[in-house]
């Protein structure tokens, strides 16, 4: 697998608050994840934002000729994006406790 040049992804969204004008850019610009319409603060709202960052990051490493290495380039990029947001870290951490309460 070839190195992967990841995204920068700029993310200030406070767990807080109930809704966020914010909005993240990932990559070059050409990807917006908007989520000024959801509550961080339910585990809802929390996972529909990270459906829509790992949407995001899909399209972003569309250029990947290998469905292994898009897949490595998703998970690196929702990977960063997690490091600089609480509410994605705790989506993610979420949806694997409810994967492993499932098996």
């Amino acid at each position: 697998m070839r190195s992967l040049m990841l995204p920068a992804l700029v993310a200030s969204m406070p767990l807080a608050s109930s809704v966020t004008a914010q909005s993240w850019r990932v990559g070059d610009g050409s990807y917006h994840i908007v989520a000024r319409d959801l509550d961080q603060r339910t585990g809802a709202g929390r996972a529909a934002m990270l459906a829509r960052m790992e949407r995001a990051a899909a399209r972003l490493c569309e250029h990947e000729p290998l469905a292994l290495d898009r897949r490595a380039c998703v998970a690196a990029t929702v990977a960063d994006a997690a490091r600089r947001s609480s509410p994605l870290r705790i989506a993610m951490a979420e949806r694997d406790v409810t994967a492993l309460a499932a098996r």
